[in-house]
């Protein structure tokens, strides 16, 4: 421009300066042109060459397919917070069982026990006993024994038992419808990240198509070359939209492989489709269904059973106990040095000897003699025969017993007075109770709110649908209009970039309202209780 204004103020002929002037600009517009249009197609080409190599990596992995009910299938197997509810059931189970068994069955134990005692004295009060001759004692004994006992606890405990499982399997239910609406509600957010992917394809698609037209008429020196440059911006924003959208997507695909509790390993392909629909559902109809089969509330109505069913089982307190036992026992004892027995048992015939000689004796000084006696007084000598008796009954030790008789007893227990226990548990039993009316009744005012609330919000969502819709199909047909236009050089490029925005943000506004339906759909279906959407 310096140049030109010196040859400008020294030219005698301002026209023909001003001629040459405007060649020269010409031509340096036209040098920049070109060079930017080769910029801008060299960029083109490699924004098409990575979205190329990323389909490419993309085809080279394995692909699994996946619906929502398979979704939710194996999410029942597989999510960790589901089976850490499910897997509460097996210890009411066996509660019932333990309840059962107490009404009509007798517990019975078994017992077994064996003693040594080293030689020497032992000492009971003030009586000494054994000797260190003796040698060692073994002791070991048995007893078996049967205990049934009738009172209020295991009457009703079978009812609170029984109560507390309903309970357990209704709460598992209610885990489980939850968590196919986690399930749904996420499987609808990876749905709608994907579409996202969809709608800033197509955007760039529609830049790229745009730079074509805005490189053309630069060609043609019909647009300067600030428009190629804008074109080329928007491919570039564009671009980055896309990026970001396919990263989103592959999060949400995580998170929703999270909810069903595994990783298959693969790129996940979300094949369901859903459709909208004018909602024909009333609010009474929904409220009606849901107060009648709604998982959350019949799980509270199930509480609500249980600890009714408890407080009666706390009021059995009150009731008198019967207690019937019975039982067989046996022991042995054997002595490690036998010869002490047969010395016992010597002197022991030895001292009968001597006492029956006495009385023999006395009896013949008599004038009458005592009844039964002279008495045959025997030898005083153990036989060979009792001797060995002896021996072996001493080798009795460990499994030689000496059974006892039957013994069994009955008791009767009537409880008068035990600090106030008994009435301490009826009470909390009795405000639990309370408390679980409470919470249904909070429940079914919930569940009727909730329900009107959704209907509302689906009814809006389905409204907005045809709205949003109705938009995009008027900002398709001005892009449109405005690329024609822009082609024609009827308008600028500025008017072609907002028509641009305008069907980029009637996309994105559509695909928010199609999923704000689907969302509002799945909200309903919570507040309900059940399915509501058609079948696949």
């Amino acid at each position: 421009m310096g140049g030109f204004r010196s040859d400008l103020f020294s030219c005698m002929d301002i026209s023909s300066c001003a001629e040459t002037w405007v060649t020269r600009m010409r031509q340096r517009v036209t040098r920049m042109a070109d060079w930017k249009a080769g910029h801008a197609k060299r960029s083109a080409v490699l924004t098409a060459a990575v979205f190329l190599a990323t389909a490419a990596m993309a085809l080279g992995q394995e692909t699994v397919s996946l619906t929502l009910d398979e979704a939710i299938e194996l999410a029942r197997e597989n999510n960790p917070t589901f089976l850490s509810t499910q897997n509460n059931e097996a210890q009411f189970d066996w509660g019932v069982r333990q309840a059962t068994s107490n009404l009509i069955l007798p517990s019975f134990t078994a017992n077994a026990s064996a003693t040594y005692q080293a030689p020497g004295e032992s000492r009971i009060g003030t009586i000494n006993t054994g000797g260190v001759e003796r040698g060692a004692l073994y002791y070991s004994s048995f007893s078996i024994g049967g205990s049934y006992t009738l009172n209020g606890n295991n009457v009703f405990g079978l009812g609170s038992a029984k109560a507390d499982r309903n309970a357990a399997r209704a709460l598992t239910d209610a885990a489980e419808f939850l968590m196919e609406y986690g399930v749904t509600l996420q499987y609808m957010v990876a749905l709608r990240a994907r579409d996202r992917v969809d709608v800033a394809r197509r955007q760039v698609d529609s830049s790229l198509e745009n730079l074509e037209i805005v490189q053309a008429r630069v060609d043609a020196q019909a647009a300067i070359v600030m428009d190629a440059a804008a074109a080329q911006v928007q491919v570039g924003r564009d671009s980055v939209a896309l990026l970001q959208a396919e990263s989103a997507m592959r999060v949400e695909t995580l998170r929703l492989l999270e909810t069903v509790g595994l990783d298959l390993g693969a790129d996940v392909e979300l094949v369901s489709q859903f459709e909208v629909f004018r909602p024909s559902w009333t609010s009474t109809e929904l409220i009606s269904i849901a107060l009648e089969s709604h998982p959350g509330l019949t799980a509270v109505v199930a509480n609500e059973g249980a600890r009714r069913a408890n407080l009666q089982q706390a009021r059995g307190q009150y009731f008198p106990s019967l207690t019937l036992t019975g039982g067989w026992s046996g022991f042995t004892q054997e002595v490690a040095n036998g010869d002490f027995l047969v010395a016992n048992a010597e002197r022991g015939a030895a001292g009968a000897l001597a006492s029956c000689q006495t009385f023999n004796n006395i009896s013949a000084g008599l004038t009458t003699p005592l009844e039964g006696f002279p008495q045959q007084c025997g030898s005083g000598e153990l036989s060979t025969e009792a001797r060995e008796s002896i021996l072996g009954g001493n080798r009795s030790f460990p499994f030689g017993f000496t059974r006892q008789p039957f013994s069994a007893s009955l008791r009767l227990s009537i409880p008068i007075f035990n600090g106030f226990s008994r009435e301490r548990s009826v009470s909390q039993a009795s405000n639990q109770l309370e408390d679980a009316v409470y919470s249904r009744r909070a429940e079914e005012l919930q569940i009727r709110t909730s329900v009107t609330s959704a209907l509302d919000a689906l009814m809006t969502a389905f409204s907005v649908v045809q709205v949003e819709e109705r938009s995009r199909e008027v900002a398709a047909e001005q892009l449109e209009m405005s690329r024609t236009r822009y082609g024609l050089g009827a308008d600028n490029f500025i008017v072609l970039l907002d028509a641009e925005r305008t069907m980029a943000e009637g996309e994105r506004a559509y695909l928010d309202s199609l999923y704000s339906f689907y969302a509002g759909l799945a909200n309903l279906e919570n507040a309900v209780g059940q399915q509501l959407r058609p079948e696949e």
